[in-house]
């Protein structure tokens, strides 16, 4: 549905027959007090269509995307250009996580410790901090070494100093609170939606920094299930024992000087810490196998090794507690990081899976040196959660859980996207958040809140549109990366000639990408088509970069992994060659997904069916809907995995597509020069 700021609000607002529908389910479902899951297609105008939804209640309402890009269009774009058609006026407020915003204090303490290439990058950043008026880093994304400063200018929670910090009265973070809790619509992401039911579990219901509204609308909600788990989880952070360590210091000079050796204390829990980071980064191992029995072995020890270390220093507390109300606290805060280290020291409890939770850049740094890993470093470590994220929400207390779906604190609730099931129930989605589908009978659901459900049809006719392509004689998709990605770059060269680009490549994991990236450099040497490689540049770059390339001298190329299934749209003839290097199956060494499929086969139940066929499913869906973006677009789908029609899944997994007439090897040339003189002549 086209729409501008400029439309004139006297001009009536065309809705689609699908977003007339998706409007009156919204409706009928929030007049009832159901909960409401809609999957609506790209290019359906389901943003439209939630809004003119919510607005027509007339009271403030949050809507929660996964991605910071949909936060950002919803707030630049969507909200404006529909608040001005209809002639409203409305406080609208973006707010994201502590750590989107840069921390002037960090900023500040970065001028001392950072040097060399990292000085022009620094400078630059102080500049925009002088004259930005939100303080948001995605202002920031062309400046050259932003992701090695980005731990050192930000402050996650744990981090802030609070009303301690000289900054405090100008922090961006604080004003963007400030304007979230005055606006009448209020657009976060999931991540600070978990945090805070995080939060106020922690410190108690009052202390909330995100203020919810009685209408909540849950955008691009396949990822709540991932996001709310990793956020919900329980653990123990580096960070965690880093800050108490220092406040540590702070106190026992004050109440406890001389009463015992405190810098030796702290040096030696110091210096534990950093061997048992080094350990648990060799105890996980390559990516598609498990840690040896030396590093496991070596991993328990400098747990011990800290333990021991921590423990001493406890001691010495309460050997003190006496002297001071604040250090008997210390004692005491120590106590239960003990507990928490024992307890990782233990086996998994029953139901429960548990991760080392390690942020890439750490990998970078030198062993055992905290400094050199920067920020990320006190970010990292062990997480334990429950298996699916409607378990996790109920561990919460019955005034936090009213929050949520779950409870009955918030009045309104609506989840869509483009993928949320298989079925008209959309049952993958609803058994995920613990909800009970009023269109299928899901007696294990109990008494669960009931959730309305509508699934919405494309309105593209990919028939027409787009077609499939499965090739042929590639190497097994238990091959070596680099075999598969040179034999992929090998039958995908012609074709991306013809094209002149225009071409996609989603990837199931980064040594694929990164093999796949440089196949198709070596093999497009001397041609006026570049190939560009998710991570090499921000991503909004990389888009650009494919929607001015048509007409323009060369063309693009853009290989990447799962940061690229989702969230792109490249309409027109920016894309007219979508390619998948393999069926999206979970991962294998995923713990969680691991665990998953043992408690369904504990449980009797065929674990493939009910969980990972699902999955990939959803995946799939989501990858090949980067193609058609316009009822205009043309192109081809090409999913280089022979197992879609070799084995008796495949069947399913192409029912879960939009229809998609098949196409040869043969006939795949005929067809795409058939496109390429098409944009000649036009």
């Amino acid at each position: 549905m086209p729409l501008s700021a400029a439309t004139s609000r006297d001009a009536p607002l065309r809705l689609r027959p699908q977003q007339e529908q998706m409007i009156a389910a919204i409706e009928a479902a929030w007049g009832q007090g159901q909960r409401v899951a809609i999957e609506a297609p790209t290019g359906t105008g389901k943003t439209y269509a939630y809004l003119i939804a919510a607005l027509a209640r007339q009271e403030r309402f949050v809507v929660s995307t996964a991605t910071r890009a949909l936060q950002d269009q919803l707030v630049d774009r969507d909200i404006p250009a529909l608040l001005a058609h209809q002639g409203l006026q409305r406080k609208v407020a973006v707010l994201k996580g502590r750590e989107n915003y840069v921390c002037l204090h960090g900023l500040e303490q970065a001028r001392s410790k950072l040097q060399g290439q990292h000085a022009g990058a620094l400078a630059q950043v102080e500049r925009w901090a002088q004259s930005t008026q939100g303080g948001d880093l995605s202002e920031l994304d062309d400046i050259s070494h932003l992701p090695s400063l980005v731990p050192h200018i930000t402050a996650s929670h744990d981090e802030c100093l609070g009303q301690r910090c000289n900054h405090f009265e100008r922090c961006f973070s604080n004003q963007a609170r400030s304007r979230a809790a005055q606006a009448d619509i209020l657009v976060i992401n999931h991540h600070l939606f978990f945090s805070e039911l995080r939060h106020r579990q922690m410190l108690g219901v009052g202390h909330g920094f995100v203020p919810l509204a009685q209408t909540m609308v849950m955008d691009e909600a396949h990822q709540l299930q991932a996001i709310g788990l990793k956020v919900l989880a329980k653990g123990l952070n580096v960070g965690d024992m880093r800050d108490y360590l220092q406040t540590v210091e702070r106190k026992t000079s004050l109440h406890a000087r001389g009463f015992a050796p405190w810098q030796a204390l702290q040096q030696k829990v110091q210096q534990a810490m950093a061997q048992w980071m080094e350990a648990e980064q060799q105890a996980l191992g390559p990516a598609d196998a498990p840690a040896d029995a030396a590093a496991r072995a070596t991993s328990r020890q400098a747990l011990i090794h800290l333990h021991n270390a921590l423990s001493a220093l406890v001691a010495a507390l309460q050997g003190v507690a006496g002297s001071a109300a604040v250090v008997a606290q210390l004692a005491g805060q120590g106590n239960v990081m003990l507990q928490a280290l024992r307890q990782w020291a233990q086996g998994v409890g029953k139901d429960l899976v548990r991760w080392w939770d390690s942020p890439g850049v750490v990998r970078a740094g030198q062993a055992g040196d905290l400094q050199a890993y920067g920020r990320y470093a006190w970010r990292q470590g062990f997480r334990e959660s429950p298996l699916w994220l409607w378990q996790a929400l109920q561990t919460l207390s019955p005034q936090v859980q009213a929050s949520s779906w779950l409870g009955q604190g918030v009045q309104r609730w609506l989840f869509t996207s483009a993928t949320l099931g298989d079925d008209e129930a959309l049952t993958w989605f609803a058994q995920g958040l613990g909800l009970r589908s009023d269109s299928s009978d899901n007696s294990e659901a109990g008494d669960a809140p009931l959730l309305a459900s509508l699934r919405l049809r494309s309105h593209f006719d990919w028939a027409q549109q787009a077609r499939l392509v499965v090739p042929q004689g590639l190497p097994g998709t238990d091959a070596p990366a680099a075999e598969r990605a040179q034999a992929l770059a090998q039958w995908l060269l012609p074709h991306l000639k013809t094209l002149g680009g225009r071409c996609m490549v989603l990837c199931t994991s980064t040594a694929a990408m990164e093999a796949l990236a440089q196949a198709l450099r070596l093999g497009l040497q001397g041609q006026a088509i570049r190939v560009l490689q998710q991570g090499e540049q921000p991503k909004r770059h990389l888009l650009q970069a494919m929607r001015t390339a048509p007409g323009g001298k060369t063309g693009r190329v853009l290989v990447g992994t799962l940061g690229l299934w989702e969230g792109v749209d490249l309409p027109g003839e920016a894309l007219q060659l979508l390619v998948i290097d393999k069926l999206p199956f979970p991962p294998r060494h995923d713990v969680l997904h691991a665990a998953r499929v043992q408690a369904l086969r504990a449980a009797g139940r065929d674990a493939f069916e009910r969980y990972v066929l699902p999955q990939t499913a959803m995946q799939l869906r989501q990858g090949v809907g980067r193609l058609i973006r316009s009822a205009s677009d043309q192109g081809v789908v090409v999913i280089a995995d022979e197992r879609l029609h070799s084995r008796s899944y495949g069947a399913a997994l192409l029912a879960a597509l939009p229809p998609l007439p098949s196409l040869d090897d043969e006939a795949l040339p005929a067809f795409l020069q058939a496109l390429a003189d098409k944009e000649i002549g036009t």
